[in-house]
């Protein structure tokens, strides 16, 4: 198998065979991943009628990122990312299969799906930490803001595909279906990622050198607000993970208390889903023709002027209009940060740094979650969006004021 070097990619990425495979299997793994976290609640609840357990195996899920992203992080930075990649496919794969397999033998358990349920997410982690450290070897350097864009439209793809994907194999060829269908798919990305031909690093391993876990557990989080800019972005994105974790419950609420049907609450979701991968695709081009850092304050603050219509008494579509442009605004985010991130950091340190910022956004999603229960539970609606537009006030100052975001906190190889 040959291996490509930097000057033989091609110049743009729908040329480039090695990001073609990359872009397929993360595709794969996205709808896999979003059809067994529908499928396996829906499933709980068919053997036990218990929504109590049906939510707590979909909770199980959040477990392994929160114990596996930061030393995952260091092993994807010690030794070969491909088969950090396929291993994880490999093993979903099979944590997957046995779920068709005892259900239709009649020994499927609610233990079992547990199980399936932790395997499956910390397969998925430690996948997701390697798929991105793993990204900038496939591309160019001047190609990292259109793959941040490209990776950043897969999770709104699945969030379109998966849903009624699953939930309707569930309920027209059976209650296993799903979970076949999603064992086939990592298996198709396990064959992606073994037919790129490019190195995906580490540049050597790492693994007969011993393990520093202290230097090697904190080096992502030095690494990352050692930098500036990637400190600055990530406050930035961390902090609207954590407040935007419960939208979802706070939407749902919110439109049914308006009166709108059910319909019309999928519809909220489906519209941000779109605009998410609309603004996936705009973010390079709108930092090219304005700037880092108009970008950037620009979307804080309309986020922030946008936010208080929630408060009038709108149709369900013109609820989904605002939050799909806030969602659009959301994407254009993510996508510049992911572009500097794989551009500023080496890539010998990128699995830790990814890993560091997992360990973040997956603490930070459960709480806030929890958070707008608890203010929806004690104040009501009205008051929760207030305490989100005031949140959302003070990020848009700070992206105003700080100077993390300004060019010179841009080193120097990094992408403009």
């Amino acid at each position: 198998m040959t291996v490509e070097t930097s000057d033989q990619r091609p110049a743009r990425l729908r040329d480039n065979r090695d990001f073609r495979l990359w872009w397929g299997g993360t595709v794969l793994s996205a709808i896999g991943d979003e059809v067994t976290a529908i499928a396996l609640p829906l499933l709980v609840l068919l053997m036990t009628g218990s929504p109590l357990h049906a939510g707590l195996v979909g909770s199980v899920e959040a477990i392994p990122p929160l114990l596996l992203a930061l030393p995952a992080g260091a092993l994807v930075d010690r030794i070969s990312r491909r088969g950090l990649m396929i291993g994880s496919s490999v093993l979903s794969m099979l944590s997957i299969t046995s779920i068709p397999v005892a259900y239709l033998l009649g020994g499927l358990t609610l233990p079992q799906l547990y199980l399936v349920a932790i395997l499956n997410s910390a397969a998925a982690t430690v996948y997701r930490i390697a798929n991105t450290a793993a990204l900038p070897r496939i591309v160019g350097e001047s190609e990292l803001g259109a793959a941040a864009g490209q990776s950043e439209m897969i999770w709104g793809i699945a969030a379109i595909i998966a849903p009624p994907l699953a939930g309707l194999m569930f309920e027209v060829t059976g209650p296993s279906s799903p979970f076949l269908i999603d064992a086939i798919s990592f298996l198709a990305i396990a064959l992606c990622i073994l037919g790129i031909r490019a190195k995906l690093g580490p540049d050597r391993a790492r693994s007969a050198e011993p393990v520093r876990w202290r230097a090697e557990l904190t080096g992502g989080g030095r690494i990352a607000m050692s930098l500036p800019l990637l400190r600055g972005l990530t406050i930035l994105t961390s902090i609207g993970d954590f407040l935007f974790a419960g939208i979802g419950l706070l939407l749902i609420v919110l439109v049914r208390n308006n009166g709108a049907s059910g319909i019309e609450i999928g519809t909220v979701f489906t519209f941000a889903a779109v605009a998410s991968i609309a603004g996936s695709l705009l973010a390079p081009k709108m930092e090219d023709r304005l700037g880092l850092l108009p970008t950037v304050i620009g979307k804080h603050w309309l986020t922030a002027a946008l936010f208080p219509l929630l408060l009038l008494d709108l149709p369900g579509w013109g609820t989904a209009l605002v939050w799909g442009v806030i969602c659009l605004q959301i994407a254009v985010l993510n996508v510049i940060q992911l572009k500097y991130l794989m551009g500023i950091v080496p890539n010998e340190h990128l699995g830790k740094v990814e890993g560091f910022l997992t360990f973040i956004s997956d603490t930070a999603q459960p709480l806030g979650y929890a958070l707008t229960g608890l203010l929806l539970e004690a104040f009501g609606v009205p008051t929760t969006l207030l305490v989100y537009e005031v949140v959302l006030a003070l990020l848009a100052i700070y992206a105003t004021l700080t100077p993390e975001l300004r060019p010179k906190a841009l080193p120097d190889n990094s992408p403009r």
